[in-house]
């Protein structure tokens, strides 16, 4: 479903790597349907597989511009502790590059990464080490397909 907010802004939004325990299930979800957003969680990997996700987020963005928001959590925490909401069952560091490497040829027009912690990070930085090629994965799409 794709809708135009005050007619200016299609809204073509996707959470994806969703796992967290939410305390109120049909609240937050109702929330997020209500917005307009799409949700695929970190569990339907296991389903899909990267393709499948990747599929998932291209059907659903279209030709539209994209702004990409990394939250580091998606990740688990085995591969990025140093994050504010730790959550386990999230993608691993190389399945998050994958997708993200899979996007090439969206017209990406900004993007960010988000929830680093490095007071809360292992002596080799993995969280640090990890945001960092996903920066660097990011500012790769927007030089693969410039606007």
């Amino acid at each position: 479903m794709r809708e135009y907010i005050f007619g200016l802004i299609q809204n073509t939004s996707i959470h994806v790597g969703i796992r967290a325990p939410v305390s109120r299930p049909k609240g937050d979800y109702r929330n997020d349907k209500r917005c307009g957003f799409e949700i695929i969680t970190a569990r339907d990997l296991d389903r899909f597989g990267v393709d499948g996700i990747v599929n998932q987020i291209k059907s659903r963005v279209g030709s539209s511009r994209v702004y990409i928001s990394i939250d580091i959590d998606v990740l688990d925490p085995a591969y990025a502790p140093a994050t504010g909401t730790a959550e386990p069952g999230g993608f691993t560091t190389r399945e998050l590059l994958s997708i993200l490497d899979a996007l090439r040829g969206l017209p990406v027009v900004g993007a960010d990464v988000v929830e680093v912690a490095p007071i809360y990070d292992t002596a080799a930085e993995t969280t640090t080490l990890a945001a960092a090629e996903v920066a660097h994965s990011l500012l790769g799409l927007m030089v693969a397909t410039p606007i």
